[in-house]
């Protein structure tokens, strides 16, 4: 009969001993996949492009213009990726992102192909020199409809339901 110290140093069985091997493995393989999630989007955006996207995301208020122009093209996503217009202003032509599609057909966004445009927005030129316009405010002249995007501080309008006051209460109501 064996004590408890000779039974401690009996050899693990081979079941034992490739489990152990394979959690070894699974570890590895989670650090190295969890290290590639965290520095793919660092080196997306160090690139100037994000997730399909020619430029950073975001709205900075040190650059936003007023540009007046014709639509050349209509792009208005049918699912909810982003939706953009190309518009020729003074020669030049802008890339205007607007947003997701369902929030653009839920305000009532009608853009059309010769289309004069006001738009308001985040002014942004990518390495290759294009010109990107994240949109604030699309007044069409066509139609006379202003489509709102973003709040003063450059917030996207359809990122919440509910806004505020300074006060803390629901916007229109007592």
């Amino acid at each position: 009969m064996k004590t408890w110290i000779q039974k401690s140093t009996v050899r693990q069985s081979l079941f034992d001993s490739y489990d152990s091997k394979m959690n070894n493995k699974g570890w590895g393989l989670f650090v190295a996949l969890a290290l590639w999630v965290l520095t793919f989007p660092v080196m997306a955006v160090a690139q100037g492009w994000y997730w399909g996207s020619p430029v950073a995301p975001g709205f900075d208020r040190a650059s936003v213009v007023e540009v007046s122009g014709t639509v050349l093209h209509v792009d208005i996503s049918q699912r909810g990726g982003g939706s953009t217009l190309r518009v020729e202003s003074g020669g030049e032509i802008y890339t205007v992102t607007l947003g997701p599609g369902w929030y653009l057909r839920r305000q009532g966004a009608d853009y059309k192909i010769g289309d004069k445009l006001a738009v308001k927005g985040s002014k942004m030129k990518t390495q290759e020199g294009k010109l990107y316009l994240t949109a604030a405010k699309i007044k069409n002249l066509r139609t006379g409809h202003l489509l709102e995007l973003r709040d003063e501080n450059g917030l996207p309008l359809w990122k919440s339901t509910r806004r505020f006051d300074k006060e803390g209460s629901r916007e229109g109501k007592p």
